[in-house]
């Protein structure tokens, strides 16, 4: 391989060799709110739906296979169900409550779709986007993230990689075999039309890859946000212009800002933790009104890890996007510690009173996290869930007219100390 060539490839090499880890997960669990301590958690709603109808009992299907529900549900604190969207049954429900009552949800064959409070289909699109996120803008229309194949004079400038990338890496023919496909974003007004579109093909470098990932699978992009207000901006840094869209390259470990108005990737990011990013998920900057405002939170997966230390273990990120230092961090701790893991699927949130909201979807185990990493809400939903999301109380108006739930501490048993009985003792 050319040195050129070899310093446009992103090689993601363990330190330790090449390794194998097996998992083993618990298959009897609590399922439901197992921790909720009403006076330090922030109260909301969950915006909820299963991955899948399978969950993780040995009896159950491979989780990967089963069929999903056909329904969106919002659940409060305590896991009771307040309301239920009926959709279009598939696997991976992206979906974001609006302040009306409406629910916009990405559907199969690249469908987007809006429901009133009642399931009525009032808006939907096909045609453009993807099942990985999309966003609902001020001005009404959708911004939808979409990956399509990058047209032939695209294809053309990449290079094939004649040589071994590293000792266990074969080479790899992405220019005359893989057809790769690329990140496009497209904002759709009400009456389904483009009024503006991005394409990663034009923007980023074709020969920055991974050679962990997939055929055809330059970059995966996987979240799009809007930047929102911020000081940063107000200070005079035009990069973080509101409105920018911060897009997430899982597949390069890289995060970029785009200036909407002129289309340039004006700022790039990633972090340098135990080994640095792994193929992540959802970076937003953090609102104004919360701890953290400005900074960039993330959901860091460990999928393809640079280091051993990151093998097995999810970490959340937040990073001053001006220097790119890491100011707060959520990891468990210890040797080949595995407790907090999700693989391909996971997102966060920065709550109003400082604590943060973590989904770790594979699992279908939603938590929320002081500052100092005390758990004071779970939840476990058997069949995994596809990025849930936190709707404040008297969110819309429907909401607003049922009042707050009534929230019930929940104090889980001491798991050094329970136990099942057997059957003849019960």
């Amino acid at each position: 391989m050319k040195s050129s060539t070899a310093r446009r490839v992103l090689t993601i090499i363990l330190l330790s060799g090449v390794s194998t880890i097996a998992l083993s997960y618990p298959t009897i669990y609590p399922t439901g709110t197992t921790i909720y301590d009403p006076d330090e958690a922030y109260g909301s709603y969950i915006l909820i739906s299963d991955h899948t109808d399978k969950g993780n009992h040995p009896s159950a299907a491979v989780r990967a296979q089963g069929t999903p529900p056909a329904d969106v549900r919002l659940i409060d604190m305590n896991g009771n169900v307040v309301h239920t969207w009926h959709v279009e049954a598939y696997f991976n429900k992206r979906s974001r409550l609006l302040p009306n009552g409406h629910l916009v949800y990405v559907g199969p064959d690249k469908k987007i779709i809006e429901y009133d409070w009642d399931s009525n289909i009032v808006r939907q699109h096909q045609g453009i986007g993807s099942m990985n996120d999309m966003r609902v803008l001020e001005n009404g229309n959708w911004l939808l993230l979409a990956h399509d194949p990058i047209p032939e004079t695209a294809q053309k400038k990449v290079a094939d990689v004649t040589d071994k990338i590293a000792p266990w890496w074969e080479p790899r023919l992405r220019g005359s075999v893989e057809h790769q496909q690329g990140a496009d974003i497209f904002e759709v007004n009400p009456d389904g039309e483009v009024v503006w579109e991005w394409h990663a093909h034009d923007h980023l470098d074709l020969n920055l890859f991974s050679p962990l990932t997939p055929e055809d699978d330059w970059l995966h992009a996987n979240s799009i946000q809007p930047l929102p207000e911020n000081k940063w901006f107000d200070a005079g840094d035009e990069r973080f212009r509101p409105g920018n869209i911060i897009l997430n390259a899982r597949n390069i470990n890289m995060m970029y800002i785009i200036d909407k108005q002129s289309g340039d990737v004006v700022w790039e990011g990633t972090h340098n933790y135990k080994g640095g990013m792994a193929h992540s998920h959802e970076p937003e900057m953090i609102e104004k009104d919360r701890p953290g405002a400005g900074n960039i939170i993330l959901f860091d997966n460990s999928l393809f890890p640079r280091h051993r230390t990151h093998t097995g273990q999810t970490f959340i990120i937040e990073m001053n996007p001006v220097t790119q230092e890491i100011v707060w961090k959520y990891e468990t701790e210890g040797y080949a510690n595995m407790k907090f893991f999700s693989k391909t699927m996971g997102s966060q949130k920065r709550l109003p009173n400082g604590n943060t909201y973590i989904a770790e979807d594979n699992t279908g185990r939603l938590f929320q996290v002081k500052p100092d990493g005390t758990i004071v809400w779970e939840y476990v939903n058997r069949g995994g869930t596809t990025r849930p999301s936190v709707v404040p109380y008297g969110f819309t108006p429907q909401l607003r007219a049922m009042g707050d739930p009534e929230e019930k501490r929940v104090t889980p048993p001491n798991n050094l100390e329970w136990q099942l009985l057997p059957d003849e003792d019960r």
